[in-house]
């Protein structure tokens, strides 16, 4: 296949599963705002949710994803097949990677290549080059229970004492850092700090610049802290509290903004607007 023609066809199979993912998201906020009032018990919420999946508009969108990741996975395999002269999964991630760099998710790699998911997350992307991470003998169980006590059992950012998960303040993956498995260089964190910490992506980019500045990040990110008001609204998650902070970079901008304003954000309709000004008012 021509390069050209493989871009611009998975462009736009990517744009249109992007597409149909919100379309099902919005479906669902659509649904659960009109019942938001009448729900008393979680449980009401869940068959809410099961009301809506049973939908055939639901079941349309679902069907319409399914031949979206069909044809990308047909478009994978037809690459590796025509650019590849060997069987090997290494190399094949590396083809995919090299092709497709972050665009391409670990998911669409593992059906492509028939692979785990953890395999495929050996392979990263460094300063534009693919890097298979080097073996290593991990945190010491000692090491884990002492980051743990040191740290009492809580997220260093918001507090939470749930999903929590060690951090490496100085990631491993293309650090010069010779003990990156010492306490030093080691900070618990929930899943959604941790996803705060790195930017957004696992694999590229931190929140900070050094072990010094990460405990400053810790106190005074604005991300963090419009997450730490924010998630406990149903419908917010890291993607929409990550429109919003590009939108309003600020505590002191998102309490200022209109019902108006918030539902130009990506993914925030106008009742999820709603909560959220009721929340900020709070």
């Amino acid at each position: 296949m021509d390069t050209d023609y493989l871009e611009n066809y998975h462009l736009e199979l990517k744009n249109r599963k992007h597409k149909i993912l919100d379309e099902l998201w919005e479906l669902t906020q659509n649904h659960l705002d009109e019942y938001m009032g009448k729900i008393t018990k979680s449980r009401e919420e869940l068959d809410i949710l099961m009301a809506v999946e049973n939908t055939d508009e639901f079941k349309s969108l679902l069907k319409d994803l399914s031949c979206v990741k069909n044809s990308l996975n047909e478009l994978y395999t037809q690459f590796l097949d025509d650019n590849l002269d060997t069987d090997l999964k290494k190399d094949k991630i590396i083809a995919l990677k090299e092709m497709w760099g972050e665009e391409i998710t670990t998911e669409e790699i593992t059906r492509a290549v028939n692979c785990s998911k953890g395999y495929a997350r050996q392979f990263y992307l460094l300063d534009g080059k693919v890097i298979q991470k080097d073996s290593r003998n991990g945190i010491s169980a000692k090491t884990k229970r002492y980051v743990l006590k040191r740290d009492q059992n809580s997220c260093v950012a918001c507090g939470s004492l749930e999903n929590l998960e060690i951090h490496h303040i100085i990631p491993v993956m293309g650090s010069t850092i010779k003990d990156q498995d010492e306490a030093q260089n080691l900070a618990l964190l929930c899943k959604e700090c941790h996803y705060l910490a790195h930017s957004g992506n696992y694999y590229r980019g931190l929140a900070y610049e050094d072990l010094e500045s990460f405990w400053e990040w810790t106190q005074n990110t604005e991300k963090t802290k419009i997450w730490l008001i924010l998630k406990d609204i149903h419908g917010v998650g890291l993607k929409i509290t990550e429109n919003i902070y590009k939108c309003f970079p600020s505590i002191e901008k998102l309490e200022k903004a209109s019902i108006k304003g918030l539902t130009r954000v990506p993914l925030v309709n106008k009742g999820l607007a709603e909560r959220i000004k009721l929340k900020l008012t709070k």
